[in-house]
């Protein structure tokens, strides 16, 4: 780790607010895991700097590590080397489709400023789609979220020992929501997904995308009041 980042200590009362308020679904070993990549990144999660996130997958829930592209900025400046990064550099298809965005981030080494790394980030790998196909949430602005995903690759690959198993929140937005919550083509794909659904929030979003098969459909309207009294 870079000599000049921030040391974090906690004392009692900052731990306690930390375990209850910050990462309150964390095992001990995650807890653990969570504090360390915060002291050796300098971080603060107390100020929001840094986010424990816990997401459903396969086997239950799973920790992930997030901070925003400031976090990863105020790492690469506390480096005491950062050089800055390019303008981004986007691409398009032939009906002028959003495909990807390049960015390349420098460091100086003495007094001779040298590109350290390039991120290029593809708007399908990281963009989240309605049933329509058009982007959703922050993603309406995708140009300036791509932007964002860009930099944070770049800045990775740049100080790997810093930034190595930390993610943005703009990279991880679409893992906030699992493969099955998506529009279907048939009954049966709907009724597996009405399945997998583990809370009302995830119910409602599956019916969403799939409304007009479900309200055409009498039995599939019964399996999503059946599985909502489960939940």
């Amino acid at each position: 780790m870079n000599n000049n980042l921030q040391k974090l200590d906690f004392n009692r009362e900052q731990l306690e607010l930390i375990k209850s308020q910050i990462a309150p679904e964390a095992t001990q070993d995650e807890l653990k895991l969570f504090l360390y990549q915060c002291k050796r990144t300098g971080l603060d999660p107390l100020t929001r700097q840094i986010y424990c996130i816990h997401r459903w997958s396969k086997g239950g829930k799973k920790m992930s590590i997030q901070t925003s592209i400031d976090g990863f900025r105020v790492i690469a400046e506390r480096s005491g080397n950062y050089g800055g990064q390019s303008e981004p550099i986007f691409t398009y298809d032939a009906e002028g489709n959003l495909i990807s965005c390049k960015i390349s981030v420098f460091r100086f080494h003495n007094d001779i400023r040298f590109e350290a790394a390039v991120g290029v980030a593809y708007l399908s790998e990281y963009c989240q789609f309605d049933k329509d196909g058009k982007p959703m949430g922050l993603w309406a602005k995708p140009h300036i979220m791509l932007q964002k995903v860009a930099e944070a690759l770049a800045l990775r690959k740049s100080y790997p020992q810093d930034l190595s198993g930390i993610y943005t929140s703009e990279e991880m937005q679409q893992a906030d929501e699992s493969a099955y919550l998506k529009a279907h083509l048939t009954e049966l794909d709907v009724e597996l997904a009405v399945d997998l659904c583990v809370s009302k929030t995830e119910l409602k979003t599956l019916y969403s995308y799939n409304m007009e098969l479900v309200n055409n459909s009498p039995e599939l309207k019964e399996i999503f009041k059946t599985k909502q009294s489960t939940l």
